[in-house]
């Protein structure tokens, strides 16, 4: 009866080794897969189902500590991401979809403070880019289109007052542009022409008062 137990108990460990990174007889990958640095610190571990990805995915740094997770979905075709600093704090989340970001994406200081926003669509900028100052207040909003710079552009100061605002158009600057002190009042204002200054361009004094008009030639 010992023997009997031991042969079986040694079988069992044989099919559970055999069940990581197994590949089936359509060369799928099935069940759970695991990967390893050439020291030996394990890389990631996940599992897949007819070769799609499902369910979490952990990934580590060489020494060992947490680098990211991905929760995959839709068949393996998308996945949620974090990512983490060597000392656990969040460095980064949003969605893979194909491998290409895609939706909202977030990043985050040493602090875990919001200090970056961007969409994306098929891995391409498209939506607003907010960029904040380390304390968190807002700093800059931009606009994209297909990667391409388009719409309203604003910088703020760190009190939440316009620092300045302006228009792009097909990436290049193009329109109005007005820049402020920190108290709100104009410091300058001209036009934009394919991305260079045009006309008639006025500065001004902190009181308000004109003091520089500076004409740019077409």
């Amino acid at each position: 009866m010992k023997y009997i137990f031991s042969f079986f108990f040694i079988f069992s460990i044989t099919i559970n080794a055999q069940s990581i990174n197994e590949i089936d007889i359509n060369g799928n990958k099935q069940g759970v897969w695991k990967k390893t640095y050439d020291n030996g610190s394990l890389r990631y571990t996940g599992s897949f189902k007819d070769n799609n990805a499902i369910g979490i995915f952990y990934y580590y740094y060489k020494t060992g500590e947490l680098k990211l997770e991905k929760e995959f979905f839709h068949n393996g075709t998308a996945a949620a991401t974090y990512i983490y600093s060597k000392n656990g704090n969040l460095k980064a989340s949003g969605l893979y979809v194909n491998e290409l970001k895609d939706s909202t994406w977030n990043y985050f200081n040493n602090d875990s403070i919001l200090i970056l926003s961007e969409v994306y669509s098929n891995g391409k900028l498209d939506g607003a880019v907010k960029t904040y100052y380390d304390e968190g207040a807002l700093y800059e909003f931009k606009n994209y289109t297909n990667d391409i710079l388009n719409g309203f552009w604003k910088q703020f100061f760190i009190n939440g007052n316009l620092k300045l605002q302006g228009l792009y158009e097909n990436g290049k600057r193009d329109g109005q542009q007005i820049y402020y002190f920190p108290d709100g009042k104009v410091y300058s204002s001209g036009l934009y022409k394919d991305d260079s200054k045009f006309g008639e361009w006025i500065y001004y004094k902190n009181e308000g008062l004109k003091d520089t008009i500076i004409n740019y030639n077409e």
